[in-house]
């Protein structure tokens, strides 16, 4: 583990301090949920920026991981960081802010700040999409190493996660991430994904934590395969059958079912 940290930091020392910044985050709020009890769309009011806090933790530590792979263009690499700090940042403070509010971050235009709040919060999530899409074109720019299943596996990664991504566009354009019902439903522990109407949220989990899983199954293809188009072909495969989970799970969403009832049947 400590040659884990070690490795991160050298690899991006900003977004490391910035992610221990948001564990830290997130331990202030788990105590604040202990001794605030009030609640906001059926969850304690602190729960929301919660959830991001950890979410945003793991992302910028996976970002650190993945942008230190790259060896061209380091200053482009440096204001890919920027961005993506800067968005997350005002992200977790805009939602922690209206979690003290005891209102909601998301499609709320209830008053005038409110509204600005989440338009802020939109163009935050523009940017920091358009900060990893740099990153991709980084990456299908940079030498492929002895890793080409590791190595596709970043770049198909990424494109899943923008794919996703745009799952949030579709939340904004629906203003509410529940299709059929009203935000804020019965839902399952810690996430909160309806359990009787579509909910948009499921796909863009699937979407953005390609980042993790693509790039792991590339790896370990890598150690397991030693011809380069087996690797190749794994990578695509697995990219294929992941995409398309979050596809059939977007599509599920879109016509108001539940995924926990669709896929019981």
């Amino acid at each position: 583990m400590n040659a884990l940290v070690a490795e991160l930091r050298r690899r991006s020392p900003w977004l490391v301090r910035v992610a221990l910044a948001h564990v830290v985050i997130l331990l202030v709020l788990l105590l604040l949920m202990a001794v605030d009890d009030r609640q906001l769309l059926g969850f304690n009011v602190w729960h929301k920026p919660a959830k991001f806090a950890l979410s945003i933790a793991v992302y910028l530590l996976t970002m650190a991981w993945l942008l230190g792979e790259l060896r061209r263009a380091r200053w482009l690499v440096g204001w890919v960081t920027f961005v993506i700090v800067a968005s997350m940042c005002v992200e977790q403070a805009l939602i922690t802010l209206q979690a003290a509010r005891g209102v909601t971050s998301h499609y709320n235009a209830a008053t005038w700040f409110d509204a600005a709040v989440f338009s802020v919060m939109g163009f935050g999530v523009a940017a920091n999409s358009a900060a990893v899409a740099v990153a991709l074109i980084l990456f299908l720019r940079e030498p492929e190493p002895e890793r080409p299943g590791y190595w596709w596996g970043i770049r198909l990664g990424l494109a899943v996660f923008l794919l996703g991504s745009v799952q949030g566009f579709v939340m904004i354009a629906n203003f509410g991430h529940t299709v059929g019902a009203d935000d804020g439903g019965p839902g399952i522990p810690l996430f909160g994904w309806s359990v009787v109407s579509g909910d948009l949220r499921i796909a863009h989990f699937i979407g953005i934590h390609a980042i993790q899983v693509l790039p792991l199954v590339g790896c370990l293809l890598d150690r397991l395969l030693r011809a380069r188009p087996w690797r190749l072909a794994g990578v695509a495969m697995a990219t294929i059958l992941y995409a398309g989970f979050g596809l059939v799970a977007h599509a599920v969403a879109l016509a108001g079912q539940s995924w926990f009832a669709w896929a019981a049947i």
